[in-house]
């Protein structure tokens, strides 16, 4: 009989024996991957990352390191599987390949090649910001980034960009369009603030736009990211104030290779009982007669706009991304406006009042998809196409008392369809990238008019198309950056008064770089601006008695070319750019008068004259971390001749602004104040409408408050005044009132929660920014 104390030592001498051996094979098994990171040239990439993916699921990552100084890696370990070793280093392309591990040791060399559109021509390593032939890339150190609650703070710290607590938008200091990008991909201020401030990689800011973004924006910011956190996003953010108030709430979840956002925005200007004052005068002549039109204007103007968006997105490392997206937008605005007239004929004046409301409401609904495919190692194809509608609905109502008074009720619908379809190739040739490229742009137009000018509706039909071929190649050699951006555009209108216009648009960049501090360039530019809608709209509006409003069905494209010269100075904590410009626009649009004799006509023209030259100038200076100064000023003298047989008459423009920040990790108070002027605008020399605000911000953790007051110092008035050119004199005297002195109070808080995963990067994107709406004066 076998003792029970042998017995147990046997049973585990049986199950430790063959768990003994089963780990010996398995330890067996693992594979050690080891090589060096070079570029093309073969030389060592110190510091750049090396991650091992799961091939099945690229966005698991098993493992990863950085390389040494002599670019060499070694990952310890490796189960046996299938596997994506890809290799990332800021200024180059990703590179991977793809391996098995079956216990034996792998030898994996990666070459990586520069990018000229992540990081075009690196100029200066181991500093926060690097200087391009048409962009400004920096990167972040660790305090910058921990001083941040979100990406969108830290975006807004770089030189030139502010956070506009009027619109808590991100702008220029000088009031510039921006457009905004998620690696490549257009996108909303709330999706900028889901990201972590953390996982930015670096930020490109161009001052000009890629040839397929020209028309777009001033400026374009790129903001690349890290791989992002699986798990849960999310944003929240209101204001309640007496000039307007605001809500919007965004969240995001990625699981896997699948990404699902959904944001949603609204935005109230509020109802006030103080009014707007407008003050102004009408002079004109029809026939034997003179007028002359006194009036004083009070009004007040309200509204409410909501916007609601849900993306899905599915992106497999080294071989596609896909986006599929649809947002709808809905928006009402409303006027009321009561008028103290003076109407004068021939010397005879007649007192009268008069009454406009307008009530209009706007449904936007549009829809995306987007694919991108690596082809090759060096090429790729990029396909985007966007489906939008805009139905418009406008109730206008137009009243005056008095001998030639009228009662004019306006019923506009129109709906309006827009396809846009844009396919690229990209290929990149060592340290040079080459982008081809087509776009087409298609707007179709069903538009019904009722008012009292005629007792049918009128119905027209409006169908323009854009169509656009491009190529884009641009790198460096040494000191020397180029870009060479050639283009050609064609602008066609269909019908009785349709045109085709073919126009070349090529964009040329020469740079130099002057020791490590100091950039030198030269550019052309040129890019056409098809007309709105509404101004080659034939509906006729009445604005008073004997004086209309109608759009122009000859008009003609209008066609830009500017040439530049540019300094940058980028010299750690102070950056300068100056820049000397020219800009000739061919077939500038504008608002002309004519006359038939017995009625005034306002209506769009092409003018024979454009021109602008000048110079402008900008700053950004931190002295100290906790504080920072910025600021933009522009001297112009602009020329312009409504027609080949008017007179030509010139004037000066001086904008300026000043932005100044000061504060820590937990409180800050900005500054922001954009200085008047004037500027020529067609026939008009018009007033420049300020901004002026105060801001104290406090932040603990996740949660934001703000107080803001707006126009604390000064008061928002500005001047409109016609030219001698002009058969109709018009002059008038704005106070927005509204703005005054108003306060609002804000709130935010935000989160982020789950593991490392990767991001997709969109290289394209469309939109429809004309809705077809007619404007109400």
């Amino acid at each position: 009989m076998i003792h029970p104390t042998k017995l147990l030592h046997a049973v585990r001498y049986l199950i430790l024996v063959p768990a003994v051996s089963f780990s010996l094979v398995c330890q067996g098994q693992q594979t050690r991957i080891s090589g060096r990171v070079v570029d093309q040239a073969g030389e060592a990439i110190p510091f750049a990352n090396v991650v091992l993916l799961h091939a099945r699921d690229t966005l698991n990552t098993l493992c990863g390191c950085a390389t040494d100084r002599n670019g060499s890696y070694r990952l310890e370990a490796i189960p046996a599987g299938d596997y994506l070793l890809k290799a990332s280093c800021i200024g180059y392309a990703p590179a991977s390949c793809r391996l098995q591990a079956a216990g034996q040791e792998l030898q994996r060399d990666l070459v990586l090649h520069a990018d000229p559109t992540t990081l075009e021509a690196v100029v200066v390593r181991g500093k926060g910001s690097i200087r391009g032939i048409d962009r400004t890339t920096y990167t972040f150190d660790r305090e910058q980034t921990a001083r941040a609650r979100e990406a969108r703070e830290l975006v807004a710290s770089l030189p030139g960009l502010h956070i506009d607590r009027t619109a808590n938008s991100l702008a220029t200091v000088d009031g510039k369009s921006v457009l905004i990008l998620i690696n490549g991909v257009k996108a909303t201020e709330s999706e900028l603030k889901l990201l972590p401030a953390d996982r930015i990689r670096s930020v490109e800011s161009y001052d000009i736009p890629p040839i397929r973004y020209l028309n777009d924006a001033d400026r374009v910011v790129n903001v690349r990211t890290r791989t992002l956190d699986a798990g849960w996003s999310g944003d929240l953010y209101g204001t309640l104030g007496q000039l307007f108030s605001s809500a919007s709430a965004a969240f995001s979840r990625i699981r896997g290779n699948d990404r699902f956002t959904f944001d949603y925005a609204s935005h109230f200007n509020m109802k006030r009982e103080l009014r707007d004052l407008e003050q102004g005068v009408y002079e004109y002549g029809t026939g034997q007669d003179d007028y002359r039109y006194d009036y004083l204007q009070k009004s007040r103007t309200w509204g409410d706009q909501h916007r609601m968006g849900l993306a899905y997105a599915r992106s497999c490392e080294g071989r596609y991304d896909l986006r599929i997206a649809a947002a709808g937008t809905m928006t009402g605005q409303r006027l009321e406006a009561d008028k103290e007239i003076v109407r004068t004929r021939n010397g005879l004046p007649e007192e009268c009042t008069g009454r406009l409301t307008d009530r209009t409401r706007t449904l936007s609904p549009t829809v995306e998809a987007y694919y991108h495919r690596q082809l090759t190692d060096r090429g790729t194809l990029t396909l985007d196409l966007l489906g939008s509608r805009f139905g418009n609905e406008q109730r206008s109502r137009s009243t005056e008392s008095g001998e030639r008074g009228f009662d004019d009720a306006m019923l506009l619908d129109n709906r309006k369809h827009s396809l846009i379809g844009e396919i690229v190739y990209g290929h990149r040739f060592g340290q040079s990238n080459l982008t081809l490229g087509y776009r087409a742009h298609c707007n179709f137009l069903a538009n019904e008019l009722r008012n009292s000018l005629s007792a049918k509706p009128q119905e027209e039909y409006i169908d323009t198309r854009t169509h656009r071929l491009y190529g884009e190649f641009s790198g460096r050699t040494k000191r020397f950056l180029y870009r060479v951006s050639l283009g050609a555009c064609c602008d066609l209108r269909t019908g009785r008064e349709g045109f085709r216009n073919w126009t070349f648009t090529p964009v040329l960049l020469a740079g130099w770089q002057i020791g490590e501090v100091h950039n030198l360039r030269i550019s052309y530019r040129s890019s056409t601006q098809m007309p709105e809608i509404q101004q080659m709209s034939e509906a006729r509006i009445l604005i008073m008695e004997g004086f209309y409003r109608s759009g122009n069905e000859a008009l003609r494209p209008a066609h830009l070319q500017s040439w530049g010269i540019d300094y940058s100075l980028m010299a750690g904590r102070f950056s300068m750019q100056a820049s000397l410009f020219l800009d000739h626009t061919r077939n500038s649009l504008f608002d002309d008068y004519r006359s038939d004799g017995q009625n005034i006509l306002q209506r769009s023209a092409n003018a024979a004259k454009d021109l602008q030259r000048g110079g402008r100038l900008s700053i950004d200076f931190r002295p100290w971390d906790f504080l920072r100064i910025g600021g933009s000023v522009e001297l112009a003298r602009q020329s312009f001749r409504p027609s080949d047989t008017a007179e030509q008459y010139d004037g000066w423009s001086c904008p300026a602004t000043l932005y100044l920040s000061a504060g820590g990790r937990h409180l800050t108070f900005d500054l922001y104040q954009k200085f008047g002027g004037s500027y020529l605008s067609g026939l008009y020399r018009c007033g420049i409408e300020k901004s002026s605000y105060v801001s104290l911000n406090y932040r603990r953790g996740n949660l934001a408050v703000g107080l803001q007051c707006f126009f604390p110092f000064i008061r928002d008035r500005y001047t409109n005044e016609t030219t001698a050119a002009s058969i109709v004199r018009h002059r008038t005297d704005h106070h927005l009132r509204r703005k005054d002195h108003t306060v609002a109070l804000s709130l935010s808080w935000n989160f982020h929660s789950g593991r490392k995963t990767a991001s997709m990067r969109q290289r394209i994107e469309n939109a429809d920014d004309d809705s077809g709406l007619f404007r109400i004066r």
